[in-house]
């Protein structure tokens, strides 16, 4: 093997100077594709454990056990990570970032290992916990009545959402926030790669 042949074809380097950032639009609609495919796989998975539940529905299937539900959502976590590791390991790119001509790569253009990925995928996942928080605060300040810390802290944690999902389109680089954080970057390729 010659110093310039890779162990592994997801590790090879390749100069990602004058690689084009992608477009905020073609992100969410890479991003949109992998949740239609995340969540379905979730289902799928959800109701692996309701055929065992026998006739229960997921809910009371764990409600004995605090433990069950903690272990089924970091399952399905898990699972998400399986998913978008397993594509960024291997080609770094998911089914939508194929479609969309989109690929992930190291700062420094290498292929993303799974450690890299791990963080990546973490650190993606913060505008969408945000979004989640936002919604349930939301939810909570129209059920009461009088103004409180629900009625401040839901359009704030919304609006951080919001700005997590848009970051690339305010970033002089067109890096999104997971980007930064992980080490990582999306590059938009040619029509003919």
């Amino acid at each position: 093997m010659s110093a310039t042949d890779s162990p592994q074809p997801s590790r090879t380097t390749a100069p990602s100077a004058g690689l084009a950032a992608p477009g905020l639009a073609r992100r969410l609609a890479c991003g949109g594709y992998d949740a239609l495919l995340v969540a379905s796989l979730c289902i799928l998975a959800t109701f692996c454990i309701v055929a065992f539940a026998r006739g229960k529905g997921v809910d009371s299937f764990y409600a004995g056990s605090p433990g069950a539900k903690l272990f089924y959502q970091l399952g399905l976590l898990a699972l998400g990570y399986a998913f978008f590791g397993g594509f960024w390991t291997h080609g770094g790119q998911t089914l939508g970032m194929c479609a969309w001509r989109v690929r992930v790569i190291c700062m420094d253009g290498a292929g993303l290992g799974w450690y890299r990925a791990l963080l990546r995928y973490l650190t993606m996942l913060i505008p969408w916990l945000l979004l989640v928080l936002g919604s349930e605060l939301l939810f909570n300040a129209q059920a009461q009545p009088e103004p409180g810390l629900h009625h401040i802290a839901a359009p704030l944690t919304l609006l951080l959402a919001l700005l997590g999902f848009i970051w690339p389109r305010l970033d002089t680089r067109g890096f999104a926030w997971h980007d930064h954080l992980s080490g990582t970057r999306v590059v938009l390729l040619s029509k003919e790669a």
